[in-house]
């Protein structure tokens, strides 16, 4: 299954379904045995309620972040289920007129990696220690494309 262009395989583990990011299997070993499913379970229904456990989860990191308001249209379709209200524009916090305040929650700080699409044009204001993550993000990605960085 896929949700937000990242796979997913849906499998039981202990006698209990879950999700697993394919993305992130090590390692599988291939078998003869035969897929075995449940009387009466439907992946779809596993699926949904899977989902909705993680859709579901609490969002209790909230970050401030300022972003230019040329790319503030495109934030809020994108971010828009983990905005906690709308944008705030003319805030002194945003740090000038060119800019818009965002206030988005996610479940655990590396989620706030999602903000790193927006480049330079967006900046977490806090709490400090999602500005860690995405310092140690983007100091990644740097040294990622820098000139003597890991071939391809």
């Amino acid at each position: 299954m896929a949700k937000a262009g990242t796979w997913y395989l849906v499998a039981d583990r202990r006698g209990r379904p879950q999700l697993f990011r394919v993305d992130r299997v090590d390692r599988a070993t291939l078998t003869d045995a035969p897929v075995r499913r449940r009387p009466g379970v439907a992946l779809a229904e596993v699926w949904r309620q899977l989902r909705r456990q993680v859709e579901d989860r609490p969002a209790d990191i909230r970050v401030t972040a300022r972003i230019r308001h040329t790319r503030l249209d495109l934030a809020v379709r994108i971010l828009g289920g983990s905005l906690t209200g709308p944008p705030r524009t003319g805030d002194t916090e945003a740090g000038g007129e060119d800019w818009a305040v965002l206030e988005p929650a996610y479940p655990v700080p590396p989620a706030v990696r999602q903000l790193l699409q927006f480049g330079d044009d967006l900046e977490v204001l806090g709490p400090p220690a999602v500005r860690r993550v995405m310092a140690r993000a983007a100091a990644a990605i740097a040294g990622a494309y820098a000139a003597d960085g890991p071939p391809p």
